[in-house]
Formats: structure tokens, sequence, C-alpha cells
């Protein structure tokens, strides 16, 4: 259970896509429990555990795309629980130079220091993430 309030968790989650597209790797991991972890579930329920492989497979994607923009169309917060979901397109070219329009659903479980402690994301087309 988390004591942080809704602006809170909406400002992490806002912050973690927003960092993201910027290239912003020292503030995305900044928000990152030490023992989280990251599951694309739709890549063969692949999981990141820690912050070091969590960054690996981020900088991964940082660094292979030209361009990306996650475009938030829904959050749900659940403050009691600590949780954030999510809805939001992705648009991004990756190296190979093809756009990639993708509708995707995050899920957030965010501990009691506010920090991002797990997420599962699931994609409507292929991963690119590692």
């Amino acid at each position: 259970m988390t004591t942080n309030g809704y602006t809170t968790l909406s400002e992490t989650i806002t912050t973690y896509f927003t960092s993201i597209d910027a290239g912003d790797l020292p503030t995305t991991m900044s928000l990152f429990s030490p023992t989280a972890t990251f599951t694309v579930v739709t890549a063969g329920n692949v999981t990141f555990t820690g912050r070091d492989a969590i960054q690996a497979m981020l900088d991964d994607f940082i660094t292979q795309s030209t361009s990306m923009e996650h475009r938030v169309v829904s959050m749900i917060v659940d403050e009691k629980a600590g949780k954030v979901a999510t809805q939001q397109r992705y648009i991004g070219v990756p190296e190979d130079g093809i756009q990639r329009d993708m509708l995707n659903c995050n899920f957030f479980d965010v501990d009691e220091q506010g920090r991002i402690q797990k997420v599962m994301v699931w994609m409507s087309g292929g991963s690119p993430l590692g």
C-alpha cells in the first residue's frame, strides 16, 4: 500500500514517458526502485529484473530509435493500491526506418517511496523493446 496521492502517481508515470521520449535515461531510471521488474507480456513474457537490466533494455530501445513518442490516451490511478494503468499510442521510428504506430497498455506498481516497482506492458504489434 502506498501513501502517494493521485498527483504524485500520475506525475511519476507522465515523467516516465516524457523522459523516455526525450532520451533522458538518468531521469527515467531515477523513477525505478532498485529491485523493480519490467515485463513485456506480448514479447514472450520477457522480464527484466533490477535497475541495471531495465536500464540496459531501455538504453537499447532509446539508442535504436531515431524518434519516438508515447501519447497517453488514458490513465487510471488507484491511490490506495499504488497502481497506475495507462493506454498510449507509441509512434516511433527504429533504425530500420519503418514507422511503428501501436496502441499499448502499461500497468505500473509504485512503492511507498514513489518509485516504480513493477511494469507490465502489452503491445498491439511487435515489440521494439529488447
